[in-house]
């Protein structure tokens, strides 16, 4: 799994988005059947917020071997709900699988917290055993405290 900001070309091409998240078969780890695995995207600092995120299922998830391991759904989310920001969606390879979604749900985090993606697997199958698949996350973070903290301050003087 990797996250990193966009570039400036790649913020001039999805306008609003900050960063990106790739996510693929290799990151699914979780051995134990129907046992989901979430995955910490990043770090959230208190006064950061989430202002929107996008996915693209640029291939969907699979088991090659096994034709009958068809559901894992996704969700995005943080330390209060694993769907927070995206409920689960399905992103197997079964006929259903959804290639894009949006969240515009803004959340402002006044605490340290984490954004996570969250695999769900079927009954009887491990994720573990998924080896294809590529999920593309985008998301626009916003570290406003930041800019407000490099300010200099300034004082009004009532007379």
């Amino acid at each position: 799994m990797k996250v990193r900001p966009l570039s400036t070309n790649e913020r001039a091409e999805a306008p609003g988005y900050t960063h990106v998240a790739i996510i693929t078969a290799d990151d699914l780890t979780q051995a134990t059947a129907n046992t989901a695995q979430t995955i910490t995207l990043l770090a959230l600092k208190a006064g950061d917020q989430i202002l929107r995120v996008w996915w693209y299922l640029r291939r969907a998830f699979e088991n090659t071997a096994d034709a009958a391991f068809n559901s894992d759904t996704v969700s995005v989310g943080d330390t209060a709900a694993v769907t927070t920001h995206l409920a689960a969606a399905e992103a197997n390879i079964n006929g259903t699988e959804i290639i894009y979604r949006t969240g515009n749900t803004v959340v402002l985090y006044t605490a340290a917290d984490v954004l996570t993606v969250t695999f769900n697997s079927m009954a009887a199958k491990s994720l573990v055993n998924i080896n294809r698949g590529e999920l593309l996350l985008l998301f626009a973070l916003g570290r406003v405290k930041n800019v407000a903290d490099a300010m200099a301050s300034s004082q009004i003087a009532k007379t």
